[in-house]
């Protein structure tokens, strides 16, 4: 390049004024999330174009080879190359690259880099934002379809079936409301597991009474079943709840065993307490039996011993009398 064509790219950068580009980026934040995006994706935009490359490298050996410098497309590899490019991938711009070929050799890669980076890359990447938004969109018009079919629906059901739709449901109007076929048939119909909502009948009610609400409003029922889906998919609000409810449910069967082994441990002590009452009364009768059996004893002893007293008395007497015999009749 010449002294001329440095001055005029000097001067290009200085049309650019890279600060009112920022200023723009600032303020339009979209325009920085398309160049964030086209920066995480130059790594495989680079392989793809490598692998385009390597491919158009060999199909260019295999023409150049057939042809044998017969044809105009294919006098060498690179003429090769270049026919490939652009009469065969991107035929439609094959007429502007050439011609501003010829006028300077420089102009082809830049042609060739604005037609791969802004017709290619970027052209597809709106393609994937429109059907990103596209989706969005449709995504939230199916959600409000099916939210006001199913308030429709159900309020039509509650209506004939003598439900005040204007009241609060209470917790047996909620039992006896599932019951019935045509709002099983519609709670269904919106991926709706009917047993597991009546499972969570109790759960529903008490949170409600924690509150102080009486009863469920027909607007929170409505809320209530969309959000019992199985197709919603699981948040942060939805993990907490079932912590909470967890929670719950381990300290409602903490203080219920706790109460009964409570009420446990006081008959408990109640009858150890009735088994050593009658225990000391068993104690203390025992010890007046053995102090009367003691005193039996004994007066049958004394009882023994002055019968033995007699007896020898008696004998005593009897050999006296027998020694006053033998004396009379010496």
């Amino acid at each position: 390049l010449g002294s001329g064509s440095i001055l005029r790219i000097i001067k290009i950068v200085k049309m650019l004024r890279i600060s009112r580009v920022t200023r723009l980026l600032r303020s339009v934040p979209e325009l920085l999330i398309l160049l964030k995006g086209v920066k995480a994706a130059s790594r495989s935009v680079l392989v793809f174009f490598s692998l385009w490359l390597i491919i158009i490298y060999v199909y260019a050996l295999i023409f150049r080879q057939l042809a044998q410098g017969e044809t105009a497309y294919f006098q060498t590899v690179p003429d090769a190359m270049n026919t490939l490019l652009l009469e065969g991938i991107l035929p439609d711009y094959a007429k502007m690259v050439n011609a501003v070929a010829t006028e300077h050799i420089v102009f082809w890669p830049l042609m060739v880099t604005f037609i791969l980076l802004a017709v290619l890359t970027l052209m597809n990447m709106l393609v994937g934002v429109l059907v990103e938004v596209v989706g969005a969109i449709a995504s939230t018009e199916k959600e409000s379809m099916t939210v006001l079919s199913l308030a429709t629906e159900m309020r039509e059901v509650m209506e004939h079936q003598g439900f005040d739709t204007e009241s609060s449901i209470s917790k047996q109007e909620f039992q006896k409301l599932l019951t019935e076929p045509e709002v099983t048939r519609i709670v269904n119909g919106v991926g709706v597991d009917v047993l597991v909502l009546l499972d969570m009948c109790e759960t529903i009610y008490e949170d409600l009474a924690k509150t102080g609400q009486l009863g469920l409003t027909f607007e929170a029922f409505v809320d209530l079943t969309l959000n019992m889906r199985g197709t919603n998919p699981a948040k942060v609000k939805d993990v907490k709840e079932q912590l909470r409810l967890i929670k719950a449910a381990v300290a409602d069967a903490t203080g219920s065993v706790i109460a009964k082994l409570n009420v446990d441990l006081h008959n408990l002590q109640r009858e150890i307490r009735e088994m050593r009452e009658e225990a000391r009364d068993k104690d203390e009768n025992g010890d007046d039996g053995d102090e009367q059996e003691y005193t039996g004893v004994v007066q049958f002893n004394d009882a023994g011993d002055q019968a033995d007293n007699d007896e020898d008395e008696v004998k005593t007497i009897a050999d006296g009398g027998r020694d006053d015999g033998d004396d009379a009749e010496i």
